[in-house]
C-alpha cells in the first residue's frame, strides 16, 4: 500500500503573517480576516465557509458556535470558536449590517454597481460585452477564497502552496498538538473515520524528530548528568500522545 501523503500545514509564524495582511479598516479586509480566522481556527472547508449563514451562528454557554449543516458526507457538526475568533467575526457582522446586509450568507459580496467584461467563449474572451449587476449579500465564490488565500500567502513570503484546505490542516494539527486527543480532533473536523484524522499524528511526529535525535543512547558511554537539552527532549517525548509516539516509532523503523 502506498504511503499516505502528509498534509501541508503552516507554522505559527506563517499563519500569523497571513492573518496580519487584511486591512480591517475596510469592509472587505475585515470580512476576509474573519473568514480566514474561521478556517484557520475552526477547521472549516471552503465549501462550508462560503455556505455559512447567519442562522448557523448561535451562543451556547456564552460561547459563539457554528452549526455546520450538510458537511462532507452529509454530516452535521457544531464548531465552537475561540473568543478572539468570535470577536473578529462579530465585528464583521456589525460592519455587515451597516452596509445594509441583514440575514443570509455570513461571508458575502459587498460591492454594488455594474461589472462590464468580455464574454468568455471556448476560444477565450470574445468581443461581446457582458454587464453584470453587482449586488451585496451574495455568497462568495470558492474560487475567490482560493485566490485570496494564495495571494496573501505569496505576499507573506510563504513558498509552500497555500490553499483554504491548508488552513484546515493547520487548524487540526495545532489542536492535536494542544490537546493530544485524536478522537476529539476527529469530531472537530467532522471526519467519518478516525483513520483519516490519524495522518495529523504523522505531522506531529515530524515536528518532534529533533527531540528523538536528542535522546541519548543507553548503550553509549554514560555521563554523570544528562544535559539540559537531553532532559528537555525526554520530557517532550514523555508528554506526547500515544498516537504521536507510535508514529515516531514507525518513522524510526523506516530509517
Amino acid at each position: 500500500m502506498a504511503a499516505r501523503k502528509l498534509p501541508t500545514v503552516l507554522t505559527d509564524e506563517e499563519l500569523a503573517s497571513i492573518l496580519r495582511l487584511p486591512n480591517v479598516q475596510t469592509p472587505s479586509g475585515l470580512r476576509n480576516k474573519a473568514m480566514l480566522k474561521v478556517m484557520a481556527y475552526g477547521g472549516l472547508r471552503v465549501s462550508e465557509v462560503v455556505g455559512l449563514r447567519t442562522r448557523d451562528l448561535r451562543r451556547e454557554d456564552g460561547r459563539l458556535v457554528l452549526d455546520i449543516r450538510d458537511g462532507k458526507g452529509g454530516r452535521d457538526r457544531t464548531v465552537p470558536l475561540p473568543d478572539h475568533v468570535a470577536e473578529t467575526l462579530e465585528t464583521w457582522l456589525v460592519r455587515r449590517k451597516t452596509l445594509g446586509i441583514t440575514n443570509g450568507h455570513v461571508f458575502c459580496t459587498i460591492a454594488t454597481g455594474r461589472n462590464v467584461h468580455p464574454k468568455a467563449t471556448a476560444e477565450g474572451l470574445g468581443e461581446e460585452i457582458v454587464v453584470t449587476e453587482l449586488k451585496p449579500g451574495k455568497a462568495l465564490n470558492p474560487r475567490y477564497v482560493r485566490a485570496l488565500v494564495a495571494r496573501l500567502a505569496e505576499k507573506a513570503g510563504i513558498e509552500k502552496r497555500v490553499t483554504p484546505h491548508v488552513l484546515r490542516h493547520t487548524a487540526a494539527t495545532r489542536m492535536l498538538r494542544a490537546i493530544g486527543d485524536v478522537r476529539r480532533v476527529q469530531e472537530f473536523l467532522g471526519h467519518a473515520n478516525v483513520s483519516t484524522t490519524q495522518v495529523y499524528t504523522e505531522v506531529l511526529a515530524q515536528d518532534v524528530a529533533a527531540a528523538v535525535d536528542a535522546v541519548p543512547d543507553v548503550e553509549a558511554e554514560t555521563k554523570d548528568e544528562p544535559t539540559e537539552t537531553e532532559r528537555l527532549a525526554a520530557e517532550v517525548l514523555a508528554a506526547l500522545p500515544l498516537e504521536v509516539r507510535e508514529a515516531l516509532a514507525r518513522m524510526t523503523r523506516q530509517r
